[in-house]
C-alpha cells in the first residue's frame, strides 16, 4: 500500500501545492488544469481513488475534492518537495535582524522570532537556551519565615535563579550572612558545572554554629546550580495563524490556544537536542490536540548549549519555503553567538 508511481507521485505534488496555496479540497478538473498533467481528468479521478486507498489523500465530504493526509505529506516531504530557499531580500532580512541584537542574546532571540514569524506567516517559537557553562557570581539568602529561607543566584552573565529552602530549625539573620559569605567566597569565579560536581568537597571542612542552612543548600545544590532549563520564550505570528482558513473552525482555534496560552508545554513540546532539523506532521505529533497541526523545529548553539527555534502551523503548511527558512534563521544566530 505504501508503494506509489511516477503518475501518482506528480499527482500527489501538485495536488499539495493547489490546496496549500487555495486551503479548498482539489478534484480532478482542478488538477488537470492548472497543473502540466498530460493525461485526462478521468484519468486523474481514478489516480486519485488508488492514492486515496493507499492512504495518501482523503475525501473529507462526498463529492468534495481530496486533501492530502498526514502520510501523504509525509511522502511529500521525506520524497517530493522540492526546497525553496529565502532569497536575497528575506536573507538580508534575517541578518540585519539578528545582528542589531550587537550580542544582547535576549534582543536576538526576540528578534529572530519575530522575522521568523513575519517571513513564515506561521507562528514562531524561539527558546532561550539553558546554561552549563555559566560562571557564579554571588548568593543572597534571605528569610522569609521561621523556616524558610530564599536563596537568590547570580551568574555574570546577569541571569538569575531563586528558590525557596525549608529549613528544619530556626535561623537568626547572622546565620545567613555567614553562609552567604562562606558560599561566595569559595565558589565565586567558578562555573555552575565545576559547582555541581565539587560542592560538597569545597564545603566539607566549615565550621559554623548552625550548619542546618549550609546542609540544605549543599543537598539543593544539583537544583539550585542548574540553570539548563530553558530560561525564556519567544512567541510571534499568531495573528498571521489565526487568520488561516482552518481556524474558521472554532474546535481547531480552541486547540491552538490551549497550546500557546500553556507555555510550560509550548517548552515541552519545543526543547529537545535534535541532530537537525525536525519536522512532526498532524497524527504523528503524539499529543493529540496537535493532530491538525505540523511542528518544524531545530536546535541553536551557545557554547556547549543549545536552544531551540521553529515554527507551528496548520498541516498545510508551505513545507518546500518553511523548513530552509527554519535552517537560515538557525544558521545564523549561530555564526552571531560562535
Amino acid at each position: 500500500m505504501n508503494t506509489i508511481t511516477k503518475r501518482q507521485s506528480e499527482i500527489l505534488k501538485g495536488l499539495i501545492h493547489l490546496y496549500v496555496n487555495n486551503a479548498d479540497p482539489v478534484g480532478s478538473h482542478h488538477l488537470a488544469k492548472y497543473s502540466k498533467l498530460n493525461c485526462s481528468t478521468a484519468t486523474i479521478r481514478k489516480e486519485m481513488m488508488s492514492l486515496e486507498k493507499k492512504g495518501f489523500l482523503i475525501q473529507p465530504h462526498t463529492s468534495a475534492g481530496r486533501i492530502p493526509t498526514t502520510k501523504g505529506y509525509r511522502f511529500y516531504v521525506d520524497t517530493l518537495m522540492t526546497i525553496k530557499f529565502p532569497n536575497n531580500k528575506e536573507k538580508n532580512k534575517i541578518y540585519q535582524a539578528i545582528k542589531e541584537a550587537r550580542g544582547d542574546l535576549n534582543l536576538l532571540l526576540e528578534q529572530a522570532s519575530e522575522i521568523l514569524g513575519e517571513i513564515s506567516s506561521e507562528l514562531a517559537v524561539v527558546i532561550t537556551p539553558g546554561m552549563s557553562e555559566g560562571i557564579f557570581d554571588r548568593m543572597e539568602l534571605i528569610s522569609l519565615s521561621e523556616k524558610k529561607v530564599l536563596a537568590v543566584i547570580h551568574v555574570r552573565s546577569r541571569l538569575v535563579k531563586t528558590y525557596i529552602l525549608e529549613i528544619s530549625s530556626d535561623l537568626k539573620q547572622k546565620d545567613l550572612r555567614k553562609t552567604a559569605s562562606l558560599i561566595n567566597e569559595r565558589l565565586s569565579g567558578l562555573s555552575l558545572e565545576q559547582i555541581i560536581k565539587s560542592i560538597n568537597e569545597r564545603m566539607n571542612d566549615v565550621r559554623l554554629q548552625n550548619k542546618d542552612l549550609l546542609n540544605t543548600l549543599l543537598k539543593s545544590a544539583p537544583v539550585l546550580f542548574n540553570f539548563s532549563e530553558p530560561l525564556e520564550i519567544h512567541t510571534c505570528g499568531t495573528y498571521n495563524i489565526i487568520n488561516q482558513p482552518e481556524f474558521s473552525d472554532t474546535d481547531l482555534l480552541g486547540q491552538f490556544f490551549y497550546l500557546i496560552d500553556d507555555k510550560k508545554k509550548l517548552i515541552n513540546l519545543f526543547n529537545r537536542k535534535i541532530e537537525k532539523t525536525e519536522i512532526t506532521i498532524g497524527t504523528e505529533n503524539e499529543n493529540e490536540k496537535l493532530k491538525n497541526f505540523t511542528v518544524i523545529k531545530s536546535n541553536y548553539q551557545r557554547g556547549k548549549d543549545y536552544g531551540t527555534l521553529g515554527i507551528i502551523g496548520p498541516t498545510r503548511l508551505r513545507y518546500n519555503t518553511i523548513l530552509p527558512l527554519v535552517d537560515c534563521v538557525t544558521s545564523t544566530i549561530n555564526y552571531y553567538l560562535s
